[in-house]
């Protein structure tokens, strides 16, 4: 939901008043870059109603919920964004007891969907860090009694990061990777596996 960052609760609520423009903004998403059958893989077809589409090859009609998150949610997509977006904008973590209360949803229910989304929100690694990353090294539990500095012989959690920043310095996605030791062999792992290789990287070494 990169469209609704930094924006409040209640702008979001706002734009998506009701399911049908939940459903809207599903499918101005999914099909931006043209129809293609999820069954048969043909580019042609047509909108109607409701938001779906209907294939003229193999003539399966697709909702613009179905393949995500919001496929048959029993509470209402409207009730679904609102979670979603809580998830992805809060920077303390929220309770599925403290979620059904807020959206009027059943605790299993909202325990149950939440799974979905942080699930959906784990990176897959098919969209590796881009442009501009920083990376940089460190210990979890923060400076120990008599170190100074970065300790190599510390007994403590070690990791690396990678912050990928926006053209206006504002971070967009980060990944953490927990590392054995601070030598050169550690890091280039999360190179490979998160940080595209024509990313400028910068480092504090």
């Amino acid at each position: 939901m990169d469209n609704f960052e930094y924006q409040s609760i209640l702008n979001f609520i706002k734009e998506l008043p009701n399911d049908e423009a939940c459903k809207a903004y599903l499918s101005k998403i999914k099909w931006s870059g043209g129809f293609i059958c999820s069954k048969c893989g043909h580019d042609k077809g047509c909108e109607k109603s409701g938001y779906r589409y209907h294939c003229y090859k193999c003539n399966h009609v697709e909702s613009s919920t179905a393949n995500t998150l919001f496929h048959k949610v029993k509470f209402g997509l409207r009730k679904a964004f609102c979670v979603v977006f809580e998830m992805s904008t809060s920077s303390k973590s929220v309770s599925s007891i403290q979620m059904g209360k807020r959206f009027e949803i059943r605790q299993g229910t909202a325990w149950f969907f939440m799974q979905k989304v942080r699930k959906a929100m784990k990176s897959s690694q098919k969209y590796p860090l881009s442009k501009l990353v920083h990376v940089d090294e460190f210990t979890v539990g923060g400076k120990e009694e008599g170190k100074q500095g970065r300790s190599y012989d510390s007994k403590k959690k070690k990791a690396v990061i990678a912050v990928e920043l926006s053209n206006k310095n504002q971070i967009k996605r980060v990944y953490v990777k927990a590392i054995d030791d601070y030598s050169a062999k550690s890091l280039p792992p999360i190179f490979e596996a998160y940080i595209c290789k024509t990313a400028k990287v910068i480092t504090d070494k």
